[in-house]
This record gives structure tokens, C-alpha cells and sequence, in this order.
């Protein structure tokens, strides 16, 4: 039984989903704390920090779960207490240069483990695929049962929120199975009754080399889509991220754990890569 010392940035819903997978992993055993603005005690947590200068030094991972326009300041401030880092998507709220000091930095691209995505992959790995057409849309006040999307992250432009950054794993993913995109046009505002500051909508138009393709990212979509239809050389194909048969966050945090294990560097989302992929969702 290996054990691990552990520090959560954040204890949002993100932060939670990652701490109860951590905990429910075979082979392990973890001390967790976190760093939050009051000393509340949490179930699963050990000690609760509330200021850089008081969290040790001697981390094995920390997760990076706190809102993404403090992820910078974060990042900075703890790299060089923990030998290994797991960055919640985006990196960052805007591209920015930063040191990372531990031996395996992650950037959280779960949709990469989701057997559909996978699927996507290998489709396109064995296919002439032409083009792409790609959804993402649902609607913002169902996300989190129980509270007002009004003051969730998502809703504010100065923390980070927007269905560029929000949905930044679209991005990703499409650049994972298709290369990266040479052309990158971009469409995005606010159009919505939502009572948010941050954009509720964003078209893109994307195309290298190989392929061309579209995505469109909403927050006001009463029919939640997540999906990507390729017009292939014999067949036009539609793979519905909806029906994955996969807990996508769970087998992540199995391949980052992996990492940490076995001493190993991250082949998936370097910090490079993701900045990469936040570049083409904002610039």
C-alpha cells in the first residue's frame, strides 16, 4: 500500500469529484489537505491551510482546483512544494510563461479518457475524414443542482468563466484527434437572457492541413448536446459524448496516478500543450 500526501487547492464541485476518486483508488493510501479561504473542517481532509506561507513543503501532489483566474498565482506560489501537479482545466485564464517545477505537471482533459472520444480517435486513425461538425451546449442554470448558476465561476467574466475557457475541452480534444489547426476563426459574445457577465456563446471555424471542421459552444441549450459528426470519405458517422460507457474523471486520475508511480513524464496535456489549446480558444 502506497501512500501519498496531498493538497487540493479548491473543494468546488471539481475539487470533490477528484477527492472522492482519490480516496476510492485500490492500492493507495492518501493524507489530503486543502487550502481554502476559512479553516472548515471537510470530510476526507486532514488539515486545512489558509495562506500560501503556512503549506509545507514536502507535497507528493497538489491539485491545482481552485478558480482558473487564480490558477497562475497558485501554481507560482506552490511549484516547488510538491514533486508532482495535477492543473484543472484551463491552465490558465489567459496564456501566460510560469515554472514548473515538479517532475510530472498534468492539465486536467478528461473527454481524452472518455471511451467515445477514444472511439473518435481511432475512427479518424483508420478513416479519410474530410470534415467535422462539433457541439457542445447545455444550459447553464442545470449544472449544479441546488445552487445559483449566478455565482458560479462560470457566470463571471473575471474569473474565468465563458464557454471559451469553460469549455475548453473541446478544443482540446478536437486537437488531439485531428492535429493542430493552422486557421482558427472565432465568433464569440454574450446573447443570452442569462443573468451572467461572461460569454454564453462561441463559434469557431477550424482547418489544417487534413481537415476542416466547426464547433459551436453555448451555455442556453435546453437540450444538452455533446458531439462530434465526421463526413468521412464513405460515411457521414455522428459519436455522442453522451453515451460514454466510461467514468472518464476516474480513469484519468488512474493514468495521472500512473505518472506519479512510476516516476514517468506526462504524455497527455503538458503545460505547453494546454496553453497551446488556450491560445486557440481565445486568441
Amino acid at each position: 500500500m502506497k501512500n501519498y500526501k496531498v493538497l487540493f487547492t479548491g473543494l468546488g464541485s471539481i475539487g470533490q469529484k477528484h477527492l472522492k476518486n482519490l480516496l476510492s483508488l485500490d492500492g493507495y493510501t492518501f493524507q489530503a489537505d486543502a487550502l481554502r479561504r476559512e479553516n472548515k473542517k471537510i470530510d476526507g481532509i486532514n488539515t486545512v491551510y489558509t495562506s500560501f506561507d503556512k503549506i509545507p513543503n514536502d507535497y507528493d501532489i497538489i491539485f491545482i482546483t481552485n478558480p482558473t483566474h487564480l490558477h497562475y498565482e497558485t501554481i507560482s506560489e506552490l511549484s516547488s512544494k510538491t514533486k508532482n501537479m495535477f492543473i484543472e482545466k484551463p491552465i490558465f485564464d489567459k496564456p501566460a510563461e510560469c515554472k514548473f517545477a515538479p517532475r510530472v505537471n498534468y492539465v486536467a482533459c478528461p473527454l481524452r479518457h472518455n471511451s467515445v472520444v477514444k472511439d473518435l480517435k481511432e475512427y479518424v486513425s483508420n478513416h479519410d475524414v474530410y470534415a467535422f461538425r462539433t457541439i457542445c451546449s447545455s444550459y447553464l442554470p442545470d449544472w449544479r443542482k441546488n445552487s445559483d448558476y449566478r455565482n458560479c465561476y462560470s457566470a463571471k467574466a473575471d474569473m474565468g468563466g465563458g464557454v471559451e475557457l469553460d469549455l475548453i475541452h473541446e478544443i482540446d480534444y478536437l486537437k488531439w484527434i485531428f492535429g493542430k489547426f493552422d486557421t482558427i476563426k472565432r465568433i464569440s459574445s454574450k446573447k443570452s437572457d442569462l443573468e451572467i457577465s461572461s460569454n454564453d456563446v462561441a463559434l469557431y471555424l477550424l482547418e489544417n492541413s487534413k481537415v476542416a471542421g466547426s464547433l459551436h459552444l453555448d451555455y442556453f441549450g435546453r437540450e444538452t448536446k455533446r458531439q462530434t459528426e465526421v463526413f468521412a470519405k464513405d460515411e457521414t458517422k455522428v459519436f455522442d459524448l453522451l453515451k460514454n460507457t466510461n467514468d472518464m474523471y476516474l480513469e484519468e486520475l488512474k493514468y495521472f496516478m500512473t505518472l506519479v508511480e512510476n516516476d514517468t513524464e506526462n504524455g497527455y496535456n503538458t503545460p505547453e500543450e494546454a496553453i497551446e489549446s488556450l491560445e486557440a480558444a481565445i486568441l
